[in-house]
């Protein structure tokens, strides 16, 4: 009998998308529960067989039938590998809608590049509806869950602030929020001082100019002014500021050091290293190269945040691009 296979993501991860929901998160391969989906009632018992058969393929005999071939997640099964019936974590990012227009945005086709700083609902469908029933079904792990809130801006999202109580009143260990931080939240304030939240922004520059040409919208001083407010809190160590490396805009050391001398001036302790979602998610990286220089910018990042005592962090799969295709 061949190898098994596991994999972690698709065991503890549930990701609710605009358009599907599906076992990974934005960027990976994987099975696919519902595609298209906008709210329809679910066959709740299908939908956890299908898990299940998902595993079934991930051996050496029938890889070749699972989407999940090829995914650097998988790892050879050990025996006290378990396929639970409960997700660790949920990924929910169902809108586009977003009060800025990132020129790198994964969601740029989806939101067609609009600009909106009017709250209202997903165009796709309504989350807390489908909290629920999640909740209902028992598919959440109420003693061991992340909710990952990302998707346009939740300063649009009519539905952000109940979905956090909806969260808290259900069971949550913690929340994982990203925003671009142009509008003050009192509510990830309150959850950072609780220590409930790891909280993350994307700056990607230190000057308005840049942040204009990157973002198409003029809200540097806002985004800057509300980040330090987070810092206030008592467990800033939680707050992470991102800095996307966008070809010809911000990828020069000189970028880099303004960047983290500002975030050492702030108080932030984390920043993670990012790469132009176009080689993360559209590119294939063995016949369109990375820029040759990307290896030597993650180096001048990394030391830059070593001599002013800031962790680096970095996404899996940006971790897994710089090593194989940037430093070899």
């Amino acid at each position: 009998m061949g190898k098994k296979y596991f994999c972690d993501e698709l065991n503890n991860v549930l990701s609710c998308f605009h358009d599907r929901i599906m076992s990974c998160c934005s960027g990976q391969i994987g099975p696919v529960y519902y595609e298209a989906y906008k709210g329809e009632k679910i066959d709740w018992k299908a939908f956890k067989q299908f898990k299940k058969d998902s595993f079934d393929l991930l051996t050496e005999e029938n890889i070749e039938n699972s989407p999940c071939k090829g995914c650097f997640f998988l790892r050879e099964r050990k025996e006290t590998d378990e396929v639970s019936e409960t997700f660790k974590t949920i990924n929910i990012s169902h809108w586009t809608q977003c009060n800025c227009g990132c020129i790198y945005c994964a969601r740029m086709y989806d939101s067609k590049g609009e600009i909106t700083y009017k709250s209202g609902k997903s165009k796709y469908y309504d989350m807390i509806p489908l909290l629920k029933q999640l909740y209902k079904e028992n598919l959440l792990n109420k003693n061991d869950l992340t909710a990952c809130i990302q998707g346009g801006d939740i300063s649009v999202l009519k539905e952000f602030e109940p979905m956090v109580k909806e969260f808290l009143k259900n069971g949550i260990t913690r929340f994982n929020i990203l925003s671009n931080n142009i509008v003050y939240q009192p509510i990830i304030k309150k959850l950072l001082d609780k220590n409930l939240v790891d909280y993350t922004t994307s700056l990607d520059c230190a000057t308005p100019e840049l942040y204009k040409k990157l973002k198409r919208v003029d809200k540097f001083k806002d985004s800057v002014n509300n980040l330090k407010k987070y810092a206030k809190s008592k467990n800033k160590r939680y707050i992470t500021v991102k800095y996307i490396i966008v070809e010809h805009i911000n990828d020069n050391k000189e970028e880099i050091t303004k960047f983290v001398n500002l975030m050492s001036d702030i108080g932030i302790e984390n920043i993670e290293f990012m790469i132009d979602n176009k080689y993360v998610l559209f590119t294939d990286l063995n016949t369109t190269p990375l820029p040759k220089h990307y290896g030597e910018l993650y180096l001048h990042f990394k030391k830059s945040c070593e001599e002013k005592g800031i962790r680096m962090t970095m996404w899996q799969k940006t971790e897994h691009i710089i090593k194989e295709y940037a430093l070899k």
